[in-house]
């Protein structure tokens, strides 16, 4: 059986060497719990990154198609308008034709009427050249009248042109920017949690503790139970009743025999 001085270097650096690695285990359970908490705000920052850019990009997509959307109706409006005035030039080129064509029947229903009641000569010459003459001149206002009407729908058309135009550029300046992806977050930093070089230099603290602590009590108990020169040796139960049960190493001791 040991002594009571070993009992107390023993449970001395028993204590120690417990605190030591209880110290050990909390430092490394705060340092993981750290970790895991900086870990879980940058995912969260990354979800919510890539969350917005999605919200972004379907705003922006929405906005696209309308724009898109808006210049279709655009040329089809142009395009009738276009169909709608070149139906219009081919009606009044319709109608002067068949308007040519009764002037033509007309003009020889005159020239006949001439020819069949005047005698030959510079009068019926002088009147069949009036005739052909005004024949002549309605032909040309009709053309005159054509040509002055397909320019004004060609300008009919720029206008209306021009006016789409202004229109597309007033969707574009409307149309939002395409977002891009904002910078991520920067990456966590881990906490370096306490090595195992902290724990054995922590369990070596409490052995060094527990020797102390032992050959301190070796000393005391030694000079108490009147060894020379404190070197310890046995002591008595009578011998370490000197020392009192409310002493801390007569608690210490009686401890360790309780136990």
């Amino acid at each position: 059986m040991c002594g009571p001085a070993t009992a107390i270097g023993v449970a001395s650096g028993l204590s120690s060497g417990m605190s030591a690695i209880g110290s050990f285990q909390q430092g490394r359970a705060q340092t993981d719990a750290t970790n895991r908490a900086r870990l879980n705000q940058y995912n969260d920052a990354m979800k919510m990154r890539q969350f917005k850019y999605g919200q972004d990009m379907a705003v922006y997509r929405a906005a696209v198609n309308d724009y898109k959307s808006d210049i279709r109706e655009s040329d089809l409006a142009l395009a009738d308008t276009r169909t709608a005035l070149n139906k219009q030039a081919q009606e009044r080129i319709d109608a002067a034709r068949i308007q040519s064509q009764d002037n033509n029947i007309k003009q020889l229903q005159a020239e006949g009427k001439i020819s069949a009641s005047m005698q030959a000569g510079r009068s019926r010459d002088r009147a069949l050249a009036m005739t052909k003459g005004a024949f002549g001149r309605d032909q040309a206002m009709t053309e005159s009248n054509l040509l002055r009407a397909r320019f004004a729908d060609i300008d009919k058309y720029r206008r209306f042109a021009d006016q789409a135009t202004s229109y597309r550029r007033q969707l574009y300046s409307k149309l939002p920017m395409e977002p891009t992806m904002g910078p991520a977050p920067s990456a966590p930093i881990m906490q370096q949690g306490p090595s195992a070089l902290s724990l054995i230099g922590g369990l070596g603290s409490a052995a060094l503790s527990g020797l102390t602590a032992g050959m301190g009590a070796a000393s005391d108990l030694g000079r108490i139970g009147g060894v020379p020169g404190g070197g310890g040796g046995a002591l008595s139960d009578a011998a370490f009743g000197k020392i009192g049960s409310g002493s801390p190493l007569g608690n210490a001791y009686a401890n360790f025999l309780k136990g």
